[in-house]
């Protein structure tokens, strides 16, 4: 794993991870939740009218006229950039309008659970990254994506995350990239936060109201 690198994110009740060990990886999870904490709805059609673009907005659209079902695709588009812009490490310093996301269903799956996707950044096709969105099981609706992408986009202020990677993408030939960047998506693997506890803090975890695992 010569690049191997990780990658975490958290909302409502998921927090999910990725690792990569050849392409960079970004990851988001984004909560279904149209209201605020103090029950007013978002407005997001106008709060973040700048941050998709006219064809994802059309995208949107075509899900309603229900407020629910279009907030849902667009929800979808907003982890997508949000696992983009993570995997890059510029974070929201990138203006979001300027990344387009396609998408295709992915065989095997529940109609509408899950996509695989590509991304033009101000109307170019990016052939180097890949994306990968599915909607978490559970009562509870979440959209999670991945983002892969290529070592060459990353944005490292101080060159600290730079300095891990071990082969360049100079190294990689076209056909091994595609290679890693195509690679089989494995299943999340659904975990309780005990898992997570090292058994000799579990006794605390679980008296401050966690529960036992295993």
């Amino acid at each position: 794993a010569p690049n191997w690198n990780v990658n975490c994110s958290h909302e409502g009740k998921w927090v999910v991870c990725a690792s990569e060990p050849h392409v960079i990886a970004g990851i988001d999870v984004a909560e279904l939740r149209r209201k605020r904490r103090d029950g007013e709805p978002i407005d997001f059609h106008d709060v973040f009218k700048d941050n998709l673009t006219w064809k994802e907005w059309q995208y949107v659209k075509e899900h309603g006229p229900c407020l629910d079902r279009e907030y849902e695709a667009f929800s979808r588009f907003w982890s997508a950039k949000e696992a983009f812009v993570k995997a890059r490490g510029d974070g929201l310093a990138y203006p979001l309008g300027k990344a387009e996301f396609h998408w295709k269903p992915i065989d095997g799956y529940e109609f509408g659970t899950a996509f695989e996707g590509d991304v033009h950044i101000e109307g170019t096709h990016s052939p180097k990254w890949r994306f990968v969105q599915y909607r978490m099981p559970g009562d509870s609706p979440h959209w999670t994506t991945v983002g892969r992408g290529p070592l060459t986009d990353i944005v490292d202020a101080h060159g600290e995350f730079t300095k891990t990677l071990r082969k360049p993408q100079e190294l990689f030939s076209e056909l091994e990239w595609q290679a890693h960047l195509e690679s089989h998506s494995p299943h999340f693997d659904v975990l309780p936060v005990g898992a997570l506890v090292p058994q000799d803090n579990m006794d605390a975890y679980v008296a401050a109201g966690g529960i036992q695992f295993p």
